[in-house]
């Protein structure tokens, strides 16, 4: 009796047991079934390319730049240290290697726990295996929700019969957000301790297995506290896995939690890596850089690229001073001058303008005849003396200037927000943002490759790329191509040219007689003074006598203009070119005339240490050597006895032409030795006068040799071996050669359209 009641017992216990089995597999089928369909394809996640950064270097392999939709830097699984794939397991999946993609127990409790505390609007509690995590990342989302974790559930099945248990983990570790923008265990480890996978100590791998719970939260800085205990939390389950000895974890709980400031870029170059963003975009596409993992070796000179960022903004502040005080760029009411903790927020709350790195924003407190008292936002002191304002006289109307100031009350005021840079302990400068601009483009003219390049006074300020970007007129730059065409068409340095008043027929509408910027004649002129001497009527003279269309196609040629107008106003500089551009052209001259093509790239690498681009120069020959000699000799006379004679001192010789357009409106210099060419410009970023007399000569030139000065400071001083047989031509036989003296032009502007626009050009000027 008791054994037949012991068997229904058992009976009845295997039946309930048998019926909840069969419940529970039920449940599963239809939960199976009914989630299991229209799941997102995973198959792609076997050849799976994550987003990556792609990197930028200098020439000499320094980091410039990482650009990315996503701050990843993905690395093959077998790369990946065994001690932070240690760190994850025991963090996030201790049994990642044994179960089949979910952790049935911890799953079900989880199951249980949200559904009796009704949290479905709370982040689950855990169980979710790497298996997991990576289905719920790559395929169904994050949203909260119980149909997300059956999906999430059911893909990690199939992925786990899909993919090798390695390539899923490798895939986790590479996609994890890890907090700070950035994505990945590599990334992380730059960002977070400056560091490759492989230098990682115990204690900084716990840290970062820590971060996919709460990246947000254990990143930040002003308390480290949570983010400690966490950290010791892995480092204690990586001792119940023995993982690490207990004297090996003792050791890494000692250690603080720190984080180093990830390496700084090391020269500032927005500009070039700008150039170098177009650049790549243009011959492999604007997607490949954010998300290709492209590692792109630039052609930028670190010690190039800081001098020509030093001598644009020393040129364009030196511009700017001579112009005047604008004034200060904010006051704080009078109000809140008279408590030190009022005038302190308020100065905190007046933003810094862009573009005044390296200077201090402060508010005036008093001031009497001889200095000014200011006031920073951290309640420090100082003292600006007039002596460091004499530049500062009022900017008025119509760029001219007030007096200079003689008391401190001429410059500022009680409650002025200026800017100001530090002199010594307590004392200070004023300061001012300049608003001109200007460029600066350096480049190797037998390769063509960009050493330095800057396009504005400030890339936080203005994002315009005058290198690139802005089209302007060249002025008498041009002009030594005017000359080449001559040169070109038989005449010599020593022909002889007409430096007279002319009138040109502009049929109806009268004559038209073009002026010398000095408004006086030289009489007759060799090519060689025409050109050292910037003038405009001789050039007008030459392009009658070789044809604009000879000239057009040099300019062509040379990569100044593509569709230059036929029009005279174009020798005397009114076309419209680029920096670049006009670099470019010169470093024809200064290589022995083959044509080279800018490029910022030396090479480009794909995310797997592949080639995939590096530029080719096919170095077409534009100009004889004989020629280019002839007219390098000429441009050296502009820089030792002509428009460009303040560079004669230098110590070393350069060839170069001043420029300079209408109403002053644009300043340029091209110079260059035998190994360097370096364009500069400068203007306002809507064209505008720079002022009276502010030509080439004196707004640009200045620039280019507080540049290529120091450039030759530490290195071999350049020479030019120009052939004395060939440039040195005897003068008693050109005097008797051929001479360009016609004194009247008559061809009416129907018959010769070179003659359109003169009308509009009467000063074209060079200085």
């Amino acid at each position: 009796m008791l054994q037949s009641s012991w068997l229904k017992t058992v009976i009845k216990i295997v039946s309930a047991i048998s019926l909840c089995i069969a419940i529970i597999i039920s449940i599963g089928l239809f939960v199976f079934i009914r989630y299991g369909q229209d799941l997102p394809r995973y198959d792609h996640l076997i050849d799976y390319e994550p987003p990556m950064m792609s990197r930028l270097y200098t020439s000499d392999a320094q980091l410039l730049q990482e650009y990315a939709t996503e701050r990843r830097l993905f690395v093959p699984f077998h790369q990946i240290p065994d001690l932070v794939k240690k760190a994850f397991m025991a963090a996030e999946d201790r049994n990642f290697y044994y179960h089949f993609g979910i952790d049935i127990v911890g799953t079900f409790r989880a199951f249980l726990t949200n559904t009796l505390s009704n949290s479905w609007g709370n982040r689950p509690i855990g169980a979710s295996t790497i298996t997991q995590q990576v289905a719920k990342n790559f395929l169904v989302g994050n949203e909260r929700s119980f149909e997300r974790k059956i999906k999430e559930a059911i893909l990690a099945m199939r992925l786990e019969y899909t993919l090798p248990k390695d390539r899923i983990f490798e895939l986790y570790l590479n996609q994890i957000y890890m907090g700070a923008g950035t994505y990945g265990v590599a990334a992380a480890a730059l960002v977070y301790f400056d560091k490759e996978l492989d230098e990682l100590t115990i204690d900084e791998a716990a840290f970062l297995a820590a971060l996919p719970k709460a990246p947000t939260t254990l990143t930040k800085t002003e308390d480290v506290s949570r983010a400690k205990a966490r950290r010791d939390w892995v480092i204690d389950r990586m001792i119940q896995e023995d993982m690490i000895s207990l004297d090996e974890a003792e050791e890494a709980k000692s250690q603080p939690l720190s984080f180093k400031k990830y390496r700084e870029k090391p020269v500032k170059a927005d500009y070039f890596t700008d150039a170098v963003r177009r650049d790549i975009g243009q011959k492999i596409g604007d997607l490949s850089i954010k998300q290709g993992g492209l590692t792109v070796r630039t052609t930028m000179d670190v010690e190039l690229q800081e001098q020509a960022e030093k001598s644009i903004k020393k040129g364009l502040i030196a511009y700017d001073r001579k112009h005047g005080w604008r004034g200060a760029f904010s006051k704080l009411e009078s109000g809140v001058m008279q408590d030190k903790k009022l005038w302190q927020d308020a100065l905190r709350k007046t933003q810094k303008p862009a573009g005044s790195t390296g200077w201090e924003h402060v508010v005036v407190l008093n001031v009497d005849a001889s200095q000014a008292k200011i006031g920073f936002s951290n309640g420090a002191i100082g003292y600006l003396p007039l002596s460091e304002c004499g530049w500062a006289a009022p900017c008025l109307t119509g760029q001219r200037l007030g007096k200079s100031p003689t008391r401190m009350s001429d410059v500022v005021g009680v409650g002025d927000v200026i800017l100001v840079s530090q002199v010594d302990s307590d004392r200070f400068r004023l300061e001012q943002i300049p608003n001109v601009t200007g460029a600066l483009v350096a480049m190797d003219p037998k390769t063509g490759r960009i050493l330095a390049l800057v396009g504005g006074y400030d890339f936080e300020m203005n994002q315009y790329n005058c290198a690139l970007q802005a089209l302007r007129q060249s002025g008498s730059c041009f002009k030594p191509f005017v000359y080449l065409v001559g040169l070109e068409s038989g005449l010599t340095p020593e022909t002889k040219i007409l430096d007279a008043p002319i009138r040109i027929s502009l049929g109806r509408n009268g004559y038209y007689s073009p002026q010398n910027y000095s408004r006086n004649y030289l009489g007759l002129c060799s090519m060689r003074t025409g050109l050292e001497q910037s003038r405009n009527v001789m050039t007008i003279r030459l392009a009658q006598r070789v044809g604009m269309k000879k000239i057009i196609d040099c300019a062509q040629q040379f990569g100044i203009a593509d569709h230059m107008p036929k029009q005279l106003a174009m020798v005397l500089g009114a076309g419209e070119t680029t920096v670049l551009k006009l670099t470019a052209a010169y470093a024809v001259l200064a290589n022995g005339g083959y044509k080279v093509t800018p490029t910022t790239v030396d090479w480009v690498q794909d995310r797997y240490g592949e080639t995939i681009y590096r530029p080719t120069q096919d170095k077409p020959v534009l100009v004889s050597p004989l020629l280019v000699a002839q007219l390098t000799d000429m441009l050296i006379g502009v820089t030792q006895r002509g428009t460009a004679k303040s560079l004669a001192t230098l110590g070393f010789i350069v060839a170069g032409k001043t420029g300079s357009t209408n109403n002053y409106n644009d300043a340029w210099f091209i110079g260059y030795t035998p190994d360097l060419v370096v364009g500069v410009f400068v203007g306002f970023p809507r064209p505008r006068t720079l002022g009276q007399h502010e030509t080439g000569g004196r707004v640009a030139t200045p620039i280019f040799r507080d540049f290529i000065e120091s450039v030759y400071k530490e290195r071999e001083k350049p020479q030019f071996y120009l052939n004395q047989q060939i440039v040195e031509i005897d003068s008693d036989i050109v005097n008797d050669d051929i001479v360009i003296a016609e004194e009247v032009f008559e061809q009416s502007q129907e018959e010769d359209d070179s003659l359109d626009g003169l009308q509009e050009i009467t000063d074209i000027i060079d200085g």
